[in-house]
């Protein structure tokens, strides 16, 4: 075993391998809220739980739960890679963001997806700009508009994220022309291993995003290095790639000059959001698309799919005849919830407060081979929503109101919490994916 003594190029590489193992978005990422808390905040590094909590509470009116998140995973990292205990686990630090995300719940803001019809709105007016381009001997223009019909529809067939198409490079990639081809990615936000994998995209007879690449760097005639890059006004093609936060901006006035409507809902998120929903109403189980699009968990794949996709409707209303019609029932008496109590006990009516909640819940089989998609939906409204004087608000069972009773708001989080739990056991036993929110209306609460 070699015991010598590590001199200054050991040390160089081992800095390198180290800053290597870490994307640059995060390091960047955790390097920008460090920064805040200390220069921007005053805090003192090392922290104590005390001063993180205050920290929180100082910023939740401003801040998104998301970014609160966030800077508590670097102020962990920061506190881990020092050596020191980590203040960011503490009861009081949790107990504080738990009240954040009750008192300042919002849902949360998705982009508005790219559908086929307004992808192929803009393919068209791409088309039409580019042989107006050629026809004027507009190369800047005609640059700008051949390597954004690239970026557009490889963005939408292959499900791309914004740093996953800046990252792209000429030599990662080979077309089989007719075919298809093949794109690889050393590294992307899901491989946590950075094992790297290659991306397959198919030819298609039209909106093809294949013979849309080919065209982009055969003009540019690039033959290494990033695939998407910047141009300037004299059509001059820089070596850097874009950055992934020019992508929004980008697509935005784009889509203006193409005259989609509302273009500021847009962003790079739209084409993975638009791809999707496409391959859901095309008949793409949850498994095919996850593999496809590389989610390595349900929950990220869900979040880019729509309560209101109608060919999930479609599918629970296949299932639905396994469920026996309903019956209009007389409430049951309200319940009230103790923590001594373990199961609840009768109450007379208006003796407590009780909480409205709309429920929204989409579940869908796991893949073509799951058969427990209407043992789910039934288990799901006989164990967690009858109890709690449910009505059901729409045909395809995707939205409810439950009356909820409690003591205080604590008690009403652990209610709903649990109800979670068991819904996503249920979802879980009957390989079934599971997405839902409680919404109460008075207060503007939400839980998910």
């Amino acid at each position: 075993m070699d015991q010598r003594a590590p001199d200054d190029s050991d040390m160089t590489r081992l800095a390198q391998y180290i800053e290597a193992s870490e994307r640059d978005n995060t390091r960047r990422s955790y390097a920008s809220a460090i920064r805040h808390f200390e220069i921007e905040w005053k805090g003192l590094l090392p922290s104590t739980a005390d001063a993180i909590a205050r920290y929180l509470a100082d910023h939740a009116p401003t801040l998104a739960i998301n970014t609160l998140r966030q800077r508590l995973a670097a102020l962990s990292r920061w506190h881990s890679d020092q050596g020191f205990p980590d203040p960011t686990k503490s009861p009081l630090v949790r107990q504080v963001l738990k009240g954040i995300r009750s008192i300042h719940a919002v849902p949360e803001k998705r982009a508005r997806p790219l559908e086929l019809a307004v992808l192929q709105q803009i393919d068209q007016w791409l088309d039409a700009a580019i042989s107006n381009a050629q026809r004027i001997g507009d190369r800047p223009a005609l640059l700008r508009h051949t390597r954004d019909r690239s970026l557009m529809l490889l963005g939408f067939w292959r499900g791309f994220r914004s740093d996953e198409l800046v990252n792209l490079h000429v030599e990662n990639t080979e077309v089989t022309p007719g075919q298809g081809m093949a794109c690889y990615l050393g590294r992307s936000k899901g491989d946590r291993q950075l094992q790297g994998r290659t991306f397959q995209c198919p030819a298609l007879s039209r909106l093809c995003a294949v013979d849309a690449f080919s065209a982009w760097v055969s003009l540019a005639g690039l033959t290494e290095g990033p695939v998407f890059r910047k141009i300037d006004r004299w059509g001059n093609v820089a070596d850097e790639s874009l950055h992934a936060n020019s992508l929004i901006p980008l697509l935005r006035s784009l889509f203006a000059e193409a005259g989609v409507e509302a273009p500021e809902e847009y962003s790079s998120h739209s084409m993975r959001r638009g791809f999707a929903g496409w391959a859901r109403a095309s008949g793409w189980d949850i498994k095919e698309l996850m593999e496809y699009v590389g989610w390595k968990d349900v929950k990220s794949a869900m979040r880019y799919l729509d309560a209101s996709d109608s060919s999930l409707q479609a599918r629970f209303e296949q299932g639905l005849p396994a469920l026996a019609p309903a019956v209009p029932q007389p409430p049951p008496p309200l319940l009230l919830l103790t923590e001594q109590a373990e199961v609840p006990r009768p109450l007379a009516e208006g003796a407590t407060p009780v909480a409205v909640l709309r429920v929204t819940m989409v579940l869908a089989r796991f893949s073509k081979q799951s058969r427990g998609l209407a043992r789910g939906h039934r288990l799901i409204e006989q164990t967690c929503f009858e109890r709690f004087a449910m009505q059901r608000l729409n045909t395809e069972g995707t939205l409810y109101e439950l009356a909820i009773p409690y003591l205080s708001r604590d008690l009403l989080d652990e209610v709903i919490a649990t109800l979670l739990d068991d819904m996503y056991r249920i979802a879980e036993d009957n390989q079934c994916l599971l997405e839902t929110s409680f919404h109460e209306p008075a207060t503007d609460s939400h839980w998910d």
